[in-house]
């Protein structure tokens, strides 16, 4: 049985891993935008649900320039809107992803509890290592992943999804959590009476909030040959991370 056509199936989606926000802009030109227009930009061109927006901005105002918040400064009630579509990851190692949290809409629509699941354990091989590079650099880095992707049911039914992940603190001063969200992208009316037992990536990015990365944060020869050999562009527009 064929998998149904629509705006986000599979075949269509292209999968884009962006290279750092700096390489495309000069440093005179980055001087003349402000954060408020950056981030503005990024969120109208970039996420198109409200949920996703919405977390984007909190997260944004509580880090307040830094390169993450603590997991203590996020305040439910602040977001109580969105908890349904919400969760907090634990990174555990370079092959973990681990939900500690996860919004009732979220667990309703995949079918089962998320507490506890790994979310990089929904992903084919070749999925898996590009949202594993995504992570690698909301860890190290301080960026933010965000992107889409695709359900599917044993019955071979889709539902798209969006998602953004945020980097955290919890303790020390290393990023050791994750505050993401996925939402439904107009969700079909089967969505929640079927588990989904597959997941496959369309759109993957990466954004850094202050339009520069960590490790391009000084201009210096070392600073652009580490972002060289950080990132390359593969066939279909993929960039995948250079040192894995």
């Amino acid at each position: 049985m064929g998998r149904p056509a629509g705006p986000l199936a599979h075949s269509m989606l292209s999968k884009s891993l962006l290279a750092p926000n700096l390489l495309r802009h000069s440093p005179a030109s980055v001087a003349r935008r402000g954060t408020e227009r950056f981030v503005g930009e990024f969120v109208e061109r970039m996420m198109q649900q409200a949920t996703t927006k919405e977390l984007y901005a909190y997260w944004d105002a509580i880090r307040n320039g830094r390169i993450a918040p603590r997991r203590f400064e996020i305040e439910p009630a602040k977001i109580a809107g969105l908890l349904r579509e919400t969760f907090i990851a634990e990174c555990t190692g370079l092959l973990g992803m681990r939900f500690r949290l996860a919004g009732t809409r979220l667990c309703h629509q995949f079918g089962r509890e998320l507490r506890g699941d790994d979310f990089l354990g929904f992903w084919s091989h070749e999925d898996r290592e590009a949202i594993s590079s995504v992570v690698h650099n909301i860890i190290n880095d301080g960026a933010v992943g965000y992107g889409s992707f695709v359900g599917l049911t044993e019955s071979n039914r889709e539902a798209a999804f969006e998602f953004v992940l945020l980097p955290l603190i919890h303790t020390g001063s290393s990023i050791n959590r994750l505050l993401g969200a996925i939402t439904a992208i107009d969700p079909p009316f089967w969505l929640g009476s079927e588990p989904l037992v597959a997941f496959e990536i369309g759109d993957l990015g990466l954004h850094w909030p202050d339009e520069t990365p960590t490790f391009l944060a000084h201009n210096s020869a070392e600073a652009a040959r580490r972002a060289r050999q950080r990132f390359y562009v593969v066939e279909g527009g993929l960039s995948r991370d250079n040192q894995r």
